[in-house]
């Protein structure tokens, strides 16, 4: 649930042509909610007006709705005045879960990110009156907007690791792209700096932004939450006086009370953390990416191709090198089976024959090795499976793993690196 404003109308007229259809869509009025543009009636009812279509060639379109909603229309402070006691209600259970915690005898660090809820927690604990500093941790990878609204309102930084230097540098040094099944970004570049940036010997209270309606991995919260990651030695606490509020709420609240944005915001974006990079994000990121932030969204694009061709991510991903620019790097397989186009162009980059190519997809390992999780290890390395191929002929249909094929061919990491060495070298296309 995001309000439309200016920025943002502007965007989809740029990217659609379609100035005519969208010629009544003006700031104040209208919300967009998982591509969908709405309104409320004056009784408080949503109506659909239209369904923001984006390809994976990030082309955008508008369909309108059938039945498409004609009537009155409520304006956001309409709509706020309308659902004043609520708002209320919220405001006053939050400033009291704050003050139950004024004046007593732990330090209160006050985290935020520059992104909605971080700005509306940071607010209510003024009203509370409580006496906090407040710190935004430099994940570098955030864009701008983020980093300069954060210096404007003097907060203090948090950095990460020196010996990370930086988002960019760890993710070339260790030849790694996040993904939704390795998010190390959040550990390596908010949680652990915070944590490392205070005394563990320091009773501190944290004023924590989550709220209950974000994910159901969220639901269950309480008013207070600890950190399992702290540890038993660390006297710290954590709050979370927005914990009930939803997405609504927090946006009427913030129209209400006049409380800062992030710019990012206001040009289409529902989450303003992790420029670019964050894998959770999905093609209504990605073209608001490559329209506002062209030069972080092509270095991007960049690394992403580089990453699939030197990882040879046609044989781990199951897909072509588009498809992983488009959205396969986000984690996993694409599909459980190579396709054609995938086999085909991993064939072509090799200069191999397609019946060569085949065999570097789906092999196990012939003496059933088993991997961390307990299921049949998958030979994905191409480097290993090229040794298969050139020790044992490529008409093989039965593949060794590392560790089997070093103990079969009685050689040490040394002479395997060695053989990889002079195979490379020597030109052949296996490798």
């Amino acid at each position: 649930m995001l309000p439309v404003f200016n920025e943002y109308i502007k965007f989809l007229k740029d990217r659609t042509n379609n100035d005519k259809a969208l010629e009544f869509l003006t700031e104040g009025h209208y919300w967009v909610d998982r591509q969908i543009i709405k309104v409320f009636d004056k009784k408080g009812n949503f109506h659909k007006l239209f369904k923001i279509n984006i390809a994976k060639d990030l082309s955008v379109s508008i369909k309108p709705y059938s039945k498409m909603y004609t009537g009155e229309i409520e304006s956001w402070v309409q709509t706020f005045i309308r659902l004043k006691d609520q708002l209320d209600r919220l405001e006053e259970e939050s400033i009291n879960l704050l003050t139950k915690h004024k004046n007593k005898d732990r330090i209160i660090i006050d985290t935020n990110s520059t992104g909605k809820d971080s700005m509306v927690k940071t607010y209510l604990a003024n009203k509370a009156d409580l006496e906090f500093t407040t710190y935004f941790n430099v994940t570098t990878c955030d864009v701008k907007d983020s980093n300069q609204m954060a210096k404007e309102n003097e907060f203090q930084f948090i950095f990460p690791d020196k010996k990370l230097k930086g988002f960019y540098n760890y993710r070339k040094k260790d030849n790694v792209i996040p993904s939704r099944l390795n998010r190390f970004c959040c550990t390596l570049f908010k949680e652990n700096p915070t944590i490392h940036n205070f005394d563990s010997k320091e009773k501190l209270l944290f004023l924590f932004g989550m709220r209950n309606s974000e994910s159901s991995a969220r639901s269950d919260y309480t008013d207070e939450w600890v950190n399992e990651k702290w540890g038993k030695r660390r006297d710290w606490l954590g709050i979370l006086p927005i914990r009930k509020w939803t997405d609504l709420d927090i946006w009427l609240y913030i129209l209400r009370e006049n409380i800062e944005i992030n710019t990012k915001y206001k040009k289409g974006y529902d989450r303003v953390g992790c420029g670019i990079v964050c894998p959770n994000y999905g093609k209504s990121t990605w073209v608001l990416d490559k329209y506002w932030y062209p030069t972080m969204y092509e270095r991007w694009q960049r690394i992403l191709k580089e990453d699939f061709l030197s990882n040879y991510k046609w044989i781990s991903v199951h897909c072509t090198l588009q498809e992983y620019m488009q959205g396969a790097w986000t984690g996993g397989l694409l599909r459980p089976e190579p396709n054609t186009e995938a086999i085909q162009e991993f064939a072509e980059y090799k200069n191999i024959t397609y019946d060569i190519a085949i065999k570097y997809f789906d092999r196990h390992c012939i003496n059933n090795c088993k991997g961390r999780t307990g299921k049949l290890l998958k030979i994905k390395n191409k480097d290993e499976l090229a040794m298969n191929l050139k020790m044992f002929g490529r008409n093989i249909d039965k593949f060794m793993c590392k560790k089997c094929l070093m103990e079969y061919l009685n050689i040490d990491e040394n002479r395997w690196n060695q053989y990889i060495e002079d195979f490379k070298r020597s030109g052949c296309d296996l490798f």
